[in-house]
């Protein structure tokens, strides 16, 4: 890693201060906690996809669960601290870890049927999920594994995709979108150069970048030319977002101002075109589909997917991280509190599944947000069956992430300066300097709009940022 690589990302780090809320969004941390990440047998069938190599009987998309909600557990450790959920977690990467086969491979597809379907896109989850595990580790013998692991993984597919004799072009690894979920593992192997300083992961992402992300047209290209998202070559929400926040990753080692721009505005026309009224985008299916215009038509079609609301919500966290600006922070409190936090099963009822064409157990979220007067539970988003029975679905998975990233993101230091973004009762504790400071914040928001912030510090230079709402 070149040295001004290091010092940029080492200056732009942002630290989750330790926190203890009531109300609503510690209620739905933990109870996403207790009702699926701590569930021993959902983790050993996500393991078992990669033994047995089960998407290869329909080019199927279970290799993402794994990685898709590890990432969601860590950040919920990261959150609430319960030592339980370590030691799952910790179990559930061993038994992953154990699936890798010689070569490096770390696959729902064996060698014969891979880089097809959805296989770049699990292998990218198994990337992001022991990524996520590898920051909140304790043992660092165990980091090392991982670590060696990750690289073993991320080198096979280095060595067989790219631009050189007998590779296979990122863009044409899936038959699905233009090639734009497999061209999404670009951020997790910045965050692999990061964790390594290996030019040959940098030279990958590159590469990668080079293609414009799509099989059917250059996505960079479409932003600069003014395109609005329903106007892309191909308008698969979720998996758009996830390209454009490896690119966001991109200008965080180099440093590029130009990568920077490309995804904010982004950012800036998706919120205009496609972003509803409760914060998420697709009243077509999972679409960009200019949305904000589209959501006051009645429609019997699914709609506003729950894999998007929490994308959504990441990409403008980290880009929050990279600016300060607190519109992003505003953008994911509205998704949060409408879009995301209506998606949460609490009440435990069953699902529809279009693909049994009958009620189904109940999961954890349900995958579709409507607007007009209608049920949720009408649909499971990315529904498969698992070989020995029973099923799951993508965003089930991916819900973990954000009641995490909402709690997690409501206080956060950075150098002198604490950031509060949202109101959670409770209060938030940390060092400045080996200096303790105490943010205790009362309120009822946002069922009420009074809110009293008392801070316990006698550390002069500190500062706090409220939010602009």
């Amino acid at each position: 890693m070149k040295k001004n690589d290091e010092e940029r990302i080492k200056k732009e780090e942002v630290k989750f201060l330790q926190a203890h809320y009531t109300g609503l969004a510690d209620d739905y941390a933990r109870f996403i906690e207790k009702e699926q990440l701590t569930d021993k047998t959902l983790w050993e069938k996500f393991v078992k996809v990669f033994k047995e190599h089960a998407d290869i009987r329909d080019d199927g998309w279970r290799c993402e669960y794994w990685g898709k909600m590890m990432r969601g557990a860590c950040m919920t450790y990261a959150y609430i601290r319960n030592e339980e959920l370590y030691e799952i977690i910790t179990d559930a990467v061993i038994g992953l870890m154990k699936t890798q086969d010689e070569s490096g491979r770390i696959s729902g597809y064996d060698v014969l049927h891979e880089f097809r379907g959805w296989d770049v896109w699990g292998r990218k989850y198994v990337l992001v999920g022991l990524e996520y595990y590898y920051e909140i580790c304790r043992d660092e013998k165990f980091k090392e594994d991982i670590l060696k692991a990750m690289r073993r993984h991320a080198d096979y597919m280095i060595e067989n995709i790219g631009d050189g004799e007998g590779k296979i072009g990122i863009t044409e690894t899936s038959e699905w979108w233009g090639g734009v979920n497999s061209c999404t593992v670009l951020e997790p192997m910045i965050q692999l150069y990061k964790l390594t300083a290996e030019q040959k992961y940098k030279e990958f992402a590159e590469y990668i970048i080079s293609t414009g992300g799509c099989r059917d047209g250059n996505l960079i290209e479409c932003v600069k030319q003014g395109k609005m998202p329903h106007e892309f070559p191909e308008v698969k929400a979720y998996e758009t977002m996830s390209f454009f926040e490896g690119l966001l990753a991109y200008y965080e080692i180099s440093g590029e101002n130009k990568y920077l721009e490309t995804v904010q505005k982004f950012t800036e026309a998706v919120f205009e075109s496609d972003i509803t009224v409760i914060g998420c985008a697709g009243c077509t299916h999972e679409l960009f589909d200019n949305s904000a215009e589209k959501q006051t038509e009645y429609s019997e079609t699914i709609m506003q997917e729950t894999c998007v609301t929490v994308t959504w919500m990441r990409l403008n966290a980290r880009l929050w991280e990279n600016t300060f600006d607190a519109k992003y922070a505003d953008r994911i409190e509205q998704s949060a509190l409408n879009a995301f936090y209506g998606s949460i099963n609490t009440q435990k009822l069953p699902g529809y599944s279009f693909e049994k064409k009958a009620l189904t157990p109940a999961l954890p979220f349900d995958s579709y947000s409507p607007l007009y007067n209608n049920v949720r539970g009408r649909g499971v988003g990315g529904f498969k069956e698992f070989p020995e029975g029973g099923h799951y679905g993508c965003c089930a998975c991916i819900g973990a992430a954000g009641t995490a990233l909402y709690p997690l993101y409501a206080f956060v230091g950075r150098d002198d300066t604490a950031y509060c973004n949202f109101f959670l009762n409770g209060d938030a504790n940390f060092d400045f300097g080996g200096k303790k400071v105490r943010v205790q914040c009362a309120t009822e928001y946002p069922a009420k709009g009074r809110v009293k912030l008392t801070v316990h510090t006698a550390v002069s230079y500190t500062h706090l940022t409220l939010p602009t709402t």
